[in-house]
């Protein structure tokens, strides 16, 4: 099997994983959000336990730790409010929509990375936000919260894509996948505090699943990304729609209506434009 085949294998794997921990959150019932967020960012923890106990004291050393905390506390926002869109939005709504974080970082990589985006890339992203207008039909239906969360989690999301390309100059996977779960667990606690309870063991195996779903998720992800170019497997990574619309028709008794599906090529053909553009033009460089 070559790198590529691998790196197919891994990034379907992840996908399946994401959607899978966004159906355990939907199942979820009187569970807080603050809750969730701590116990994911316990299992990001537990995730990075056995890598502790074998190198020790050595994975806390970082040369950028205000980069560290930054991304730690953006993640913190942004799993609080990727989790809002998945219980109150449908699947394949809130999967779509955070497939924009893609368009927000090259919104983003011009003005914080200093990184040149052409007029093409531009006219992508301003295509994908077109999309984003279909799926939320403002006027016809309102902008809600949820609607809200789910782009600022996308949002946030990019952020946590562009501070992590900063850290993975000179910090280890593991080193990063350690500070996130510490900082995550440190700002989650204080809003989850009041709000701890015995959720009820059908809750407790659901939260679990979500502990354990969520790292290994982002482990096969950055997994294929080390076996391939991002524009390589990029296109496998959608594949998560197809399960997200599934599983909210067969679990949630979810539709999915022609808006959606509109607003969905838009977003996912401008992303995908975007990422090879992006690659193209870091080979001439």
């Amino acid at each position: 099997m070559t790198p590529l085949q691998r790196a197919v294998l891994l990034a379907v794997g992840a996908a399946f994983f994401f959607n899978l921990e966004a159906t355990l959150t939907k199942a979820l019932v009187g569970v807080p959000v603050a809750t969730i967020v701590l116990i994911r960012a316990m299992g990001q923890l537990l995730w990075v336990a056995p890598a502790l106990a074998t190198t020790g004291t050595g994975l806390f050393r970082t040369r950028q730790l205000p980069m560290q905390v930054l991304r730690g506390g953006l993640s913190l926002i942004c799993w609080g409010l990727y989790y809002i869109s998945f219980l109150t939005l449908s699947m394949a709504t809130a999967t779509v929509i955070s497939f924009t974080s893609v368009l927000f970082i090259t919104a983003l990589a011009g003005p914080l990375l200093r990184e040149h985006v052409g007029p093409r890339r531009w006219a992508a992203t301003l295509v994908g936000f077109a999309g984003v207008l279909l799926v939320a039909r403002p006027g016809s239906v309102p902008l809600s919260w949820p609607m809200g969360a789910a782009l600022l989690s996308a949002l946030f999301s990019a952020g946590i894509a562009l501070t992590t390309r900063s850290l993975a100059r000179t910090e280890r996977t593991g080193t990063i996948m350690l500070y996130i779960g510490l900082i995550t667990t440190l700002g989650a606690l204080p809003f989850a505090w009041g709000g701890l309870a015995w959720p009820g063991w059908n809750n407790a195996m659901l939260l679990a699943g979500v502990a354990v779903l969520g790292p290994a998720a982002m482990q096969l992800w950055i997994g294929a990304l080390r076996l391939a170019d991002a524009s390589a497997i990029a296109p496998v990574s959608y594949i998560r729609l197809v399960f997200a619309a599934a599983t909210g028709v067969l679990l949630f008794q979810e539709g999915v209506d022609a808006w959606l599906v509109a607003g969905a090529v838009l977003i996912i053909g401008s992303a995908l434009y975007i990422t090879r553009r992006g690659a193209a033009l870091a080979k001439r460089g």
